[in-house]
């Protein structure tokens, strides 16, 4: 059984746009990827405002081994950016390896959910139309 490759969207306030620089230009573990940092606009009354989103792709695998090393590697990024916490999708994170293997695992929880309710719009959709 081959492991599946996941992506997950990390969100830094701008005033945090050099970590997601620091962390686009270092060499990230074999099989991971990551993207370059864009600036993202969101326009709502709770959550709106100017972001750096990075993409990081990664295998995850059952035994959560991908997280791990995803974990490991940010953590390290943090340490070197001289950072105790930030802002990472709209919450507060004190930067230490277990609450950012937390996150990664919360973004991919809220990742299939968005996903399987996204299945289930485009279902019922299509069920009117018919």
């Amino acid at each position: 059984m081959n492991p599946a490759t996941e992506r997950i969207f990390l969100e830094f306030d701008l005033s945090d746009k050099n970590i997601a620089d620091f962390i686009y230009k270092s060499k990230p573990p074999d099989g991971m990827k990551v993207s370059k940092p864009a600036v993202l606009i969101k326009a709502s009354a709770d959550t709106g405002g100017v972001f750096v989103q990075l993409a990081i792709e990664f295998v995850h695998d059952v035994r959560d081994i991908g997280i791990s090393i995803l974990g490991a590697w940010l953590y390290d990024r943090f340490i070197k950016c001289d950072k105790k916490s930030c802002r990472i999708n709209n919450k507060k994170t004190v930067l230490n390896n277990r609450n950012i293997r937390r996150l990664i695992k919360a973004e991919l929880k809220s990742q299939i959910a968005r996903e399987k309710q996204r299945r289930n719009d485009k279902h019922r959709s299509a069920k009117k139309r018919a």
